[in-house]
């Protein structure tokens, strides 16, 4: 029950808001009770019990689901398919909550008692306003489930054959015309606020200039790893060399433009779960998770310093920089980002001293060592 206009992050968003759903849940569940007993006793009808208790035991399924999704969602947001299984559970209680709205009116509707005709529709009604509320996030669920509870009240009061009662069935067939176009007209609402607030958030996040992460990207990101056992997470920081020459000789459009090179080629470069950040003019860190030895952290920083140090064709012009890379290391249970940055900041440092080329930083305190091949470094590398 996808809508074909929305991305992923969308989707995500839109099935996470059922969530917030507890008390109209309640409400109708109810309502439901309340006014579906009373009708069940005033008609004695066992169709009418069967569909009061399977209406009410939706409603409480649905609002245990409820409450069981807002504590995951306290854990982080919702992963595509798992959005899909949170979205099912939603749909099968829904349904069978409309089911029972409709069997419930549809019958009465089918009786001349007009005191409970009044009630079914104040029931009606109620359910066919909260759906359009709170489930337009998801339209073909919520017109489905319109249709359901709507239907068969428009049928009884047709079969009548009056004129009031095909009044009646006229005018709710018109109101639930205009709860469908409510629902999708909600719906694309929601996806362009949804839109402009996730472009807000990548932007608070991303450099404008590189497409690479920023400062705050990169301590969120940091933040969000798992700290299992058994692996490392690395940080390496580097700045360009001779890039200075560059913005003095072609100007500071020539820097930009192969800064935003050099970002393309970072991008190429990594894949998720690692992290590529500009932090400064020309300073950047590359988050490495998940690193269980250290000749892969090294092995990283060189392909870095290959893919970059190549040259870079600007205007009709061709450019080359180097780079001075540093990287850290350190158990992902014990990783802090502010001293991986700086043990990695002076490796960088101390290997630009010499030319240029990858360091190793030395450990944090406490920690042990474990060799490295790292022509031109530092001797060692913090355990991964």
């Amino acid at each position: 029950m996808r809508a074909g206009v929305e991305s992923d992050d969308i989707y995500v968003a839109l099935v996470a808001d059922l969530a917030r759903t507890g008390m109209p849940t309640t409400i109708m569940g109810v309502a439901l009770a309340g006014v579906g007993l009373f009708v069940a006793l005033a008609l004695g009808h066992t169709i009418l019990f069967a569909a009061v208790a399977s209406g009410v035991l939706a409603s409480a399924c649905r609002l245990a689901l409820v409450l069981r999704q807002m504590r995951r969602l306290e854990g982080g947001p919702l992963a595509p398919r798992e959005a899909r299984l949170w979205e099912r559970g939603h749909v099968l209680t829904i349904f069978a909550v409309a089911s029972s709205v409709g069997t419930l009116v549809g019958t009465v509707f089918a009786q001349p008692r007009m005191d409970l005709q009044m009630l079914a529709t104040g029931l009606l009604f109620g359910y066919c306003s909260g759906v359009v509320t709170h489930l337009f996030g998801r339209p073909v669920m919520a017109a489905s489930a319109l249709l359901l509870a709507a239907l068969p009240a428009i049928a009884s009061a047709a079969w009548f054959g009056d004129m009031p009662h095909g009044i009646l069935a006229a005018m709710f067939g018109l109101f639930l015309f205009g709860a469908v176009q409510a629902v999708f007209s909600a719906h694309r609402t929601a996806i362009r606020q949804i839109r402009l607030r996730l472009d807000m958030a990548r932007l608070a996040r991303s450099d404008v200039l590189t497409g690479l992460a920023n400062r705050l990207g990169l301590r969120e990101a940091f933040g969000r790893l798992s700290r299992t056992d058994g692996d490392s997470v690395a940080i390496h920081c580097f700045d360009l060399d001779r890039f200075k020459p560059v913005n003095d000789r072609y100007g500071h459009a020539a820097g930009d433009a192969l800064l935003q090179e050099l970002g393309a080629r970072l991008r190429l470069l990594v894949e998720a779960p690692v992290l590529a950040a500009r932090t400064g003019g020309d300073e950047f860190v590359v988050l490495q998770p998940g690193v269980r030895h250290a000749e892969e952290a090294e092995s990283l920083a060189r392909r870095i310093v290959h893919a970059l140090s190549a040259p870079y064709h600007l205007g009709g012009e061709t450019v080359s920089v180097g780079l001075s890379l540093g990287f850290a290391c350190a158990p992902s249970r014990a990783a802090n980002l502010d001293d991986l940055v700086r043990r990695a900041d002076a490796a960088s440092y101390a290997v630009k001293r010499r030319g240029g080329g990858v360091a190793a930083g030395g450990p944090s305190p406490g920690a042990s060592w474990a060799g490295v091949r790292a022509a031109g470094a530092d001797p060692g590398a913090a355990a991964c």
